[in-house]
């Protein structure tokens, strides 16, 4: 089959496209044939010497059909889907329905996930009010997206070039350095970029708001005002996928089934062209989720 294997760290040249082996299926594994892998920042950070062993292929989320059934499913938190075949544990693995294409379902898996877990954490609620930090990212555009779902009041800050297409999905937009986001007396705040807005996501909080964070786009050393955090009796919490149950991530699918959840996918390229995808996330040039084609 055709993968993308990473035989050493570094920048988006070292993905390569080869032939390899078919995966082996083991017992309690579900062998599924790709026609999308999302693109995750994760993968570009385990690209670059991050967290996985060498060689490997990259890729956590894919969507595709099993190869015993031919049912249509998306595994979510299994490496390897940047390939024509992926294993996954059974337990990796969820049906999707037929209104749902395959680019959609692999743009819900981790960044969705993620999503999910924050504004649960988070407590946010329906008409609270809500400000998603990078609005374009993977991570960002989902929070936008479920957060509207719960009812919420939703602000996004991007950079000047992407506040008219945050307002395409429903989110007031805000400049980084908007004066009016330390007024916002927000209910939640999802952080995932880290030093360089940290300040300003405190400030944007109302008294007893939470600052959640899922990881660190930027520098992941952060300032933080102590006497801010204590004024507001705020909470800073730290969150991943993971956290979300498998009912949980169900009850997504289920939603974006029904035209409930609307996962943005920016464009979608072919597998042989893993490493412009990984180049377009670096240089920020992407809103929403890229989509590698396999089949």
């Amino acid at each position: 089959m055709r993968a993308i294997v990473v035989r050493e760290a570094g920048g988006p040249e070292v993905l390569k496209l080869e032939e390899v082996p078919d995966p082996v299926v083991e017992k309690g594994y579900v062998l599924v044939r790709v026609e999308a892998a999302a693109v995750n920042h994760i993968d570009v950070s385990q690209r670059a010497g991050m967290g996985a062993p060498l060689p490997f292929t990259p890729g956590l989320d894919a969507a595709g059909t099993r190869v015993d059934s031919g049912e249509r499913v998306i595994v979510s938190g299994q490496i390897g889907c940047y390939a024509e075949l992926v294993a996954a544990p059974k337990e990796l693995v969820y049906s999707i329905p037929d209104s749902l294409n395959a680019a959609e379902a692999a743009a819900l898996g981790v960044a969705y996930r993620t999503a999910w877990a924050a504004l649960e954490a988070g407590g946010l609620e329906e008409g609270g009010t809500l400000l998603v930090q990078a609005g374009s990212s993977g991570t960002g555009q989902a929070c936008i997206d479920i957060g509207r779902s719960f009812g919420a009041k939703v602000y996004a800050t991007a950079s000047d070039d992407k506040l008219d297409r945050l307002r395409d999905l429903s989110a007031e937009p805000l400049p980084y350095n908007d004066p009016r986001i330390g007024e916002l007396q927000a209910d939640v705040v999802f952080d995932p970029v880290g030093a360089d807005t940290y300040e300003s996501s405190l400030n944007a909080l109302k008294s007893g708001g939470k600052l959640v964070t899922p990881g660190a786009l930027g520098g992941p050393i952060a300032p933080v005002n102590i006497w801010t955090l204590v004024a507001k009796g705020a909470t800073i919490i730290g969150v991943g996928a993971a956290a979300v149950s498998r009912e949980r991530f169900e009850q997504l699918i289920e939603l974006a089934g029904r035209g409930k959840l609307q996962p943005a996918v920016d464009r979608e390229l072919p597998l042989e062209q893993a490493a412009e995808a990984h180049r377009m996330i670096e240089e920020r040039r992407v809103l929403g989720k890229i989509v590698l084609r396999v089949s």
